[in-house]
């Protein structure tokens, strides 16, 4: 019976101590609740921030998952600058009590900023965007503002050594082997640009080499592809959405038949934004005309070794950054002037929809119906040339894509670090 009555005993003390216990956890849990109702809720929507530097350095708010439960949605979309830097636009967009306050910052991370340098040039412009909403709250009496300007009473004019002009080059090698295969590479380009408000210059030389070699019993065969390329543009800003440019280009191709293709064309193209507003709309027409010449390698099917014809294109692409979503679409149809049937139909579009909370959906494709190909070589094409990809093969059509859905679920709200292992 003692034995009976020490289990009781011992029975509702262990039920008192979790009794205790759970409400000191629901306790905490519910100071912890309370604790972050009072931070603003921001949703950091950029592609290009680091997680977790992010949430260790932000502090004194509370990042969340989808951009419905925020306070604040900062949307950050980029461009590149004539320097081949990276402007970044930051949409700081007020939601709830914060609804009146939506305005966008900007900041330029150079051509080699290292990604820290990046992500705290980002920090410091979050920051700065996040003090009007901090002052809406009692925290503004926590922060406290140091800067380290020096006055000066004359203002150095801005010097450009080189004009605005960019030089870049590239050289790369590459190389693989085992017993029966072997494969070379060698790739290089040398570009030059000018970029201001009203002119734009780029130009690009390239040349390509990819050699294999395959080992077949005592069979040995070789592949060899080769191209070089120049291309140059000169576009002139006439007004805040018309532009009017000159095109030309040089190459050579044994993959396409050509030992020489040449053009030079007129280009206008108008954009239904203002460019000013590039960062996350735009909407081009563009029309082209261009003068070709064509010297090939081989007699190609129409019995042409060289020939001149001049050819016309119209462009409309569509680009929209927006918290809802991205749209990045273009549609290009072209065709030689002395026959219409000689065409071509191009189309890439690149969506992604943000449905509801979580779940977003997103396409991708690349299409062309193609009746242009005016350089196949005459003939029948040998096993080796199909199976090595070693000269273009007649099609009517192009087409890859890609479609689905993305959903991401769980805590919707948690500012914790842990890297361990």
């Amino acid at each position: 019976m003692i034995v009976f009555k020490h289990a009781i005993m011992k029975s509702l003390l262990l039920q008192f101590l979790f009794i205790i216990i759970s409400l000191n956890v629901y306790s905490w849990n519910k100071t912890a609740i309370e604790t972050e109702d009072r931070n603003i809720k921001i949703f950091l929507d950029c592609d290009d921030c680091n997680s977790s530097f992010f949430i260790r350095h932000l502090t004194f708010v509370d990042l969340v998952r989808d951009a419905k439960l925020a306070d604040v949605h900062i949307f950050v979309t980029k461009q590149k600058t004539a320097s081949n830097g990276v402007e970044y636009i930051m949409d700081f967009i007020g939601m709830n009590q914060y609804s009146d306050l939506q305005y966008k910052l900007k900041t330029i991370s150079p051509q080699n900023e290292t990604d820290i340098l990046k992500w705290k040039r980002l920090l410091k412009i979050i920051n700065i965007g996040l003090l009007p909403y901090l002052s809406r709250t009692p925290d503004i009496d926590k922060v406290h503002i140091k800067h380290d300007f020096v006055s000066s009473p004359l203002k150095k004019e801005t010097c450009n050594p080189w004009n605005y002009w960019i030089y870049h080059v590239e050289l790369g090698s590459e190389f693989e082997g085992e017993e029966s295969e072997k494969d070379y590479s060698l790739n290089s380009a040398f570009k030059a640009y000018r970029i201001t408000d009203v002119l734009k210059f780029k130009s690009k030389l390239s040349y390509d080499l990819d050699k294999e070699t395959y080992k077949d019993d005592d069979e040995i065969i070789k592949s060899k592809k080769e191209e070089a390329e120049f291309n140059a543009r000169l576009i002139y800003s006439l007004n805040p959405r018309w532009s009017a440019g000159v095109f030309c280009k040089v190459s050579t191709s044994s993959y396409m038949n050509y030992n020489l293709a040449s053009y030079i064309g007129l280009a206008i193209e108008y954009n239904i934004f203002p460019w000013d507003k590039s960062d996350n709309k735009v909407f081009t027409i563009a029309y082209h005309f261009r003068s070709n010449y064509f010297n090939y390698e081989q007699l190609t099917i129409f019995d042409k070794m060289e020939e001149f014809k001049t050819s016309e294109s119209l462009e409309i692409s569509l680009l929209l950054r927006q918290p809802w979503g991205e749209i990045e679409n273009t549609l290009e149809c072209s065709h030689y002037m002395n026959d219409f049937s000689k065409n071509r139909l191009s189309l890439e579009s690149d969506i992604s929809i943000n449905v509801s909370k979580g779940l977003s959906f997103f396409t991708e494709l690349d299409a062309e119906l193609v009746h242009d190909q005016l350089y196949l070589p005459a003939g029948e094409n040998t096993r080796e040339e199909i199976l090595l990809q070693q000269t273009k093969l007649a099609t009517n059509f192009e087409i890859s894509g890609e479609i689905g859905i993305r959903f991401t679920f769980g805590s919707t709200n948690n500012n914790i670090v842990n890297q361990r292992l």
